[in-house]
C-alpha cells in the first residue's frame, strides 16, 4: 500500500526532535492474497524495557478506502490509545502527547 509507505516516510522525517518517554513501533498487518490478519483493530505486543519500546500491532481492514490516509492516521491514534491503556494496566507513567501532536500534524499537511 503506497499511502502507508508514504506516511511512514513522513513520520520518519517529522519525528526528529520529538521527545517521548516511550518509543512506539506500530506494525501494520495488511491483508493480502495469502494472509489475512487474525485480529481486528489494534493490540499491544512486546515491550522492550532497555529502550522503552512498545510494539503495537494494527490490523487493516480487507477493503481499503479510496483515500486511505485519514483511516491510517486514525489507526495511529488508536495505537496511541492502546499505549495509554497498556500504561494504565502496567502502572507505568507514559506521556503520549508529543506523539499525538506528531500524528495530528500529519492530518493537516
Amino acid at each position: 500500500m503506497e499511502e502507508l509507505r508514504a506516511l511512514t516516510r513522513e513520520i520518519a522525517v517529522k519525528r526528529e526532535g520529538v521527545i517521548s518517554d516511550i518509543n512506539v513501533n506500530v506494525e501494520f498487518h495488511v491483508p493480502g492474497n495469502h494472509l489475512v490478519p487474525e485480529f481486528e483493530g489494534v493490540r499491544t505486543g512486546v515491550f522492550r524495557k532497555k529502550d522503552a519500546l512498545l510494539k503495537v500491532q494494527a490490523a487493516l481492514p480487507p477493503d481499503s478506502p479510496e483515500n486511505p490516509r485519514p483511516a491510517l492516521i486514525g489507526v495511529l491514534l488508536a495505537a496511541l490509545d492502546a499505549v495509554d491503556a497498556w500504561a494504565l494496566v502496567k502502572k507505568r507513567t507514559v506521556d503520549t502527547r508529543e506523539l499525538r501532536a506528531l500524528v495530528e500534524a500529519l492530518e493537516h499537511r
